[in-house]
């Protein structure tokens, strides 16, 4: 038992994680308005993203207490259309929980890998995540490109932090962790084997 429990484990984490990183873009794109022809007319696509949202996020704000708690935000900040940024206020609060998720769920999808390993896919596979926003936002929505990433940071005095931050840090990270597994590919053909990138197992 305790084998087959140990081989279902990786497939299960990896299509956990893998539906989170899909949800994860859904939002994204929806956020920054992939497929939409401007304010007045939008693609089928644009209409599939909004119907899968409002579905996924009226699901959630059924369950109670959560959508008073999201109305008492959004009426906080004394908007005419409470529901609206409501469902904004939840989305941003969703993205932030499951770009940690993803972390999470990497780091344990590689946790036998030692102790370096799993730390540089997780860092790799999270900022490659949230990486497509920054260039959607910059390419469908310029307008917000330098304006804070979410409504819900405004709540917590992270509104400095803008869609360009976004792109500029997750790329930065992205093509980190890529330089460092080109030279640790380049080191383990040249037959080198640093005890930080490969440490020995117990």
């Amino acid at each position: 038992m305790p084998v087959i429990m140990v081989s279902i484990r990786k497939p299960i984490l990896a299509a956990v994680l893998a539906f989170i990183v899909i949800q994860l873009n859904i939002f994204f794109a929806w956020t920054s308005h992939v497929g939409s022809r401007g304010f007045h007319g939008n693609t089928g696509l644009h209409a599939l993203l909004s119907a899968e949202v409002s579905l996924v996020t009226r699901v959630q704000l059924s369950i109670p207490g959560l959508s008073s708690y999201y109305s008492n935000l959004a009426h906080g900040r004394g908007f005419n259309t409470p529901f609206s940024l409501e469902t904004k206020l939840f989305i941003d609060s969703e993205v932030i929980v499951f770009t940690i998720a993803i972390f999470l769920l990497s780091m344990l999808l590689f946790w036998k890998a030692g102790s370096f390993l799993p730390l540089l896919r997780a860092l790799e596979i999270t900022s490659a995540s949230v990486l497509p926003l920054g260039f959607e936002i910059y390419f469908f929505d310029q307008l917000q490109f330098n304006i804070h990433a979410s409504d819900i940071q405004t709540k917590i005095g992270l509104a400095w932090f803008t869609n360009a931050d976004v792109l500029y840090v997750s790329s930065g990270i992205f093509v980190a962790t890529l330089l460092i597994d080109l030279l640790r590919y380049s080191r383990r053909r040249n037959g080198v084997k640093p005890a930080l990138m490969y440490p020995q197992q117990a």
